[in-house]
């Protein structure tokens, strides 16, 4: 089985170049390279739920484990097809995993700790952004003010960016990928983020319904993606409207957004935006 890239996705090089033209008068955030730091312990989690699958896998089809792929998934930044294409199981194999559950735990653990970490570069990006707004006040009037605040899920989150930064968080749309065989099928970046808050909801209080299902990789894998791929794309832009007030491409596809939105009197905090 071949291995693929910890990528984040195309364009990569478009955001680097971003990055680079924000850095020399960017403020010092601790946001992005954080999300960074939890991004990358996700990522070896990812690694082991991966090996094990294979065992998994092997076990239902009464094989030997691959202990080539094996060895190659604990020695390089890698994954295997199990998180990518829908061709790795068979349908027989999936009716199983979602009968036995064998990898819903460690599955939803993930999915769980991705969100996690986007809600808290989401938290800390405000922070940063309101800070940089209010650069001319008194510092420490602004951290008190900073205290009163009260994140206690996306609803706030984004009721925060709307009314205090004019950040309209549902607006900025980004390009995903996703498989066939997998639970992640948004409607739109907005939908993805809403649908990961509630699956972080239904996993941290068991006995909720289900909103989301974790059977294979492929539903934990892409949700993640998205998640770091979102972030980057978002610290990138808006950094570069902020500190700069120059509008890349994506920023101008929000803004046009952004004004259909507001059109439709439609910038609450809902799922639809």
């Amino acid at each position: 089985m071949a291995l693929y890239g910890w990528f984040a996705g195309k364009n990569d090089e478009e955001i680097m170049a971003i990055k680079a033209h924000n850095y020399e008068e960017k403020t010092l955030s601790n946001a992005i390279d954080t999300f960074h730091k939890l991004e990358k312990g996700i990522l070896d989690v990812i690694n082991a739920a991966d090996i094990y699958c294979v065992h998994v896998i092997a076990k239902y089809r009464n094989c030997e484990v691959d202990k080539d792929l094996i060895n190659r998934l604990l020695m390089s930044n890698k994954i295997s097809g199990h998180a990518l294409h829908s061709r790795s199981y068979k349908d027989e194999e999936i009716k199983a995993l979602e009968e036995s559950g064998v990898l819903k735990g460690i599955g939803q653990q993930i999915v769980l700790a991705a969100y996690t970490a986007l809600e808290f570069y989401l938290i800390e990006k405000f922070k940063e952004y309101y800070r940089y707004s209010l650069k001319a006040k008194n510092t420490m009037l602004v951290e008190k003010s900073i205290e009163r605040f009260y994140f206690r899920g996306l609803e706030d989150i984004r009721t925060y960016y709307w009314e205090l930064l004019t950040i309209h968080l549902p607006s900025f749309d980004i390009e995903y990928h996703t498989a066939e065989k997998s639970s992640f099928h948004p409607k739109d970046s907005w939908d993805a983020i809403w649908t990961l808050s509630e699956a972080r909801n239904q996993i941290a209080h068991p006995g909720k319904p289900e909103v989301y299902k974790v059977i294979t990789l492929l539903d934990v894998w892409y949700p993640f993606n998205f998640v770091r791929r979102w972030v980057v794309l978002f610290d990138a832009n808006f950094d570069s409207l902020v500190y700069k007030g120059y509008e890349t491409n994506p920023i101008k596809e929000y803004k046009k957004r952004l004004a259909k939105q507001k059109s439709k009197k439609k910038v609450s905090g809902t799922r639809d935006g």
